[in-house]
Parts: structure tokens; sequence; C-alpha cells
């Protein structure tokens, strides 16, 4: 028998969301690294075994909570042992639980780890997504998730009764599977990880128009010349206009600020974030970088000022996806056995 998870109480009110990352695997350094990949990420805790309830979030900080749990008890626990812990009245249960397993230990390049929804009706259904990929998907975890989870789902399922054969090869049987949700981030240099901003970013809310953010304040002149090109590109289309789709965050607060340190503090739904950084005011073309914040999210791609309105007129009435504005090298690394 595997001891009570140590769980808060369900929470009063509005529910908090979050994830479980539960150690089931021997390997301090594996464990390490985990953490590590996962970043220090807003919302953490690690209880004690008993531990009750958790203090509220603090006021004008978007509600998330990260429960890690380290328990030398629940080293070679089964999904479906953890799920049955879930089932429990009056705790609060995580909208994904991440596993750290022997597999995790077992592939130090993805560090991959087994996932599945913690609110499900009882099925397991389950997928592999690397650390690094989890904590983005924890920083827009508020947001409307349900499709993307879907996506993942699909895109690397792992079913529980896919075990190696007697005397086969792990290496060669984890070859054979779908790589992880975010293999392609995990191979960026430098990856996005989050680290808390130097100083506390004011929310945001990217509702019925999607926001460009500008993080850079080294050149008026490029920033102006970017704007006018996104709200007005010329090139003679429907639309001669896009003011009325794209806000503008043009506060210093924001200088320097990385892409998911923007992602964390989004209050409301979007398809797509715009970052006008310093690679942005230093390109003569002052492309913008273009971050996902569903399906394929964090999955961040360079665009061209004159297609930003455009594309996010499309993605706003679903006629077109975030693939379809991807570059040629991105999208053929984000698709395929390449995630």
């Amino acid at each position: 028998m595997r001891p009570a998870l140590p769980l808060p109480s369900a929470d009063e009110g509005t529910r908090v969301p979050g994830m479980l990352l539960i150690r089931t695997d021997h390997d301090d350094d594996a464990w390490r690294d985990v953490l590590h990949r996962m970043g220090e990420l807003p919302g953490l805790v690690t209880p004690r075994p008993g531990d009750g309830g958790l203090a509220p979030a603090e006021e004008g900080i978007i509600p998330r909570r990260l429960v890690v749990v380290d328990d030398p008890a629940w080293r070679g626990a089964a999904p479906e042992e953890v799920r049955e812990a879930l089932d429990g009245d009056g705790t609060w249960v995580p909208d994904l639980v991440l596993m750290a397993t022997e597999r995790t230990s077992a592939t130090p390049r993805l560090r991959p780890l087994r996932a599945f929804r913690g609110d499900g009706d009882g099925d397991v259904s389950l997928f592999r997504i690397t650390p690094l990929q989890a904590a983005l998907v924890y920083l827009v975890l508020h947001l409307d998730l349900e499709i993307t989870l879907d996506y993942f789902e699909e895109w690397s399922p792992i079913a529980a009764e896919w075990e190696p054969e007697e005397g086969e090869d792990l290496d060669e049987w984890e070859a054979g599977l779908p790589d992880p949700v975010g293999a392609y981030l995990e191979r960026l240099d430098p990856v996005p990880r989050y680290t808390p901003p130097a100083q506390a970013l004011p929310l945001l809310t990217q509702g019925d128009t999607d926001l460009i953010v500008r993080t850079d304040f080294s050149d008026d002149a490029a920033w102006e010349t970017l704007l006018e090109t996104v709200y007005r590109p010329g090139d003679g289309g429907p639309i001669d206009d896009f003011g009325d789709y794209i806000d503008v965050v043009d506060d210093p607060v924001f200088e320097g600020a990385a892409p998911e340190q923007v992602m964390a503090v989004l209050r409301e739904w979007g398809e797509v974030m715009l970052i006008a950084d310093g690679d942005t005011m230093r390109d003569p073309d002052h492309r913008v970088l273009a971050v996902p914040l569903e399906g394929r999210i964090g999955c961040a791609f360079r665009l061209d000022p004159d297609r930003v309105g455009i594309m996010v007129a499309n993605l706003s009435i679903g006629n077109q996806d975030i693939e379809d504005y991807m570059d040629d090298e991105t999208l053929k690394a984000v698709e395929g056995r390449t995630w």
C-alpha cells in the first residue's frame, strides 16, 4: 500500500490550476536534472507527507500550483496507482500529472516524463512529454488547454501495456516510440527555461485581440516602423488596417523580459503571443517573435511584420493554424519524429 499523496485540500471558491510532479525512480542525478529543466516556476511547492492546504496565492499573481513529490514510498509506482490516489474526497486534483520514471533516468538527452490528466474519468491516457515542454504548458495552464492536451495524447501516446518484452533492448524499445512532446524545444540552444524576472511584471489581458509586447527599448524609430508595417502592410488585401486585431504593450517594465516570463503573466486566452525583442529591433526586416500559446506551446519562430496582421486575423476565425506561418526549418523540426 502506498501512502496518501501530500496534496493540499480542495480550494474554496475558484480552483487553482496546476500540475503534480512525482518521482518514482531512484536516480538522484536524473531527478535533479528534471527539476533544473523545469526551471524556477512560480507556484512551486514541495509539501511533506501529511501537509494540508497551502496558503492562498498572492494578490495580483495568476494562481497556479506545481506540487513536487519526492517520497521514497512512491518509488516504482505505476500510473494507475497515482491515478487511484487522486480519487480522495476533499483534496486538490491537478490538471496534469507528471511522473519521472526509470525511462526518464535512462534517457538523459530528453528526460521524458510520463503524463496523464489528473481529472480524468478513471482511464489513464498516457503520453510522454519533456520537462521543458511541461514547464511551458504550466505557465499557461490557467488558459483553456483541453484541445492541446488532446493533441499531446495523439502526438506521443504510450499505452499502459506498452512495455518491453523479456530480453528486448530497452533503448531499441524506446527508439520505437514517438518522440516525447517538446523534444524540439530540448534541442534549442539556449533552451527557453523559465527564471523569475528581475522585477514583478504586470498582468496582461489577451482576449479578442492578440498582443505584441515590446521588450527592447533601444530604437524608437525601429519600433515605430515595425508597428506601421504590422498595422498597414500595404499588400492591397481586404483588410487595410489591422489595428483592431492587435494591441500593443509598450511598457519599459518589460525591458529584457524573456518570452516565457511574458507568457507567465498572460491572464486571458490567446493563440499566439508576439514579442518585439532586441533581435527584432536589430533585424533590418524587424521580424517579430511569434510564440504559440496552444498546441505547440512555446515553439517560437520569426515572422515578417507584414504577415502578422493576416496571421492573427486568420487564427481568430479558425481559417488557418499556427503551423501555416512557421518557417520551413521550424515546421520540419516540430513535425513527425523530430517533434
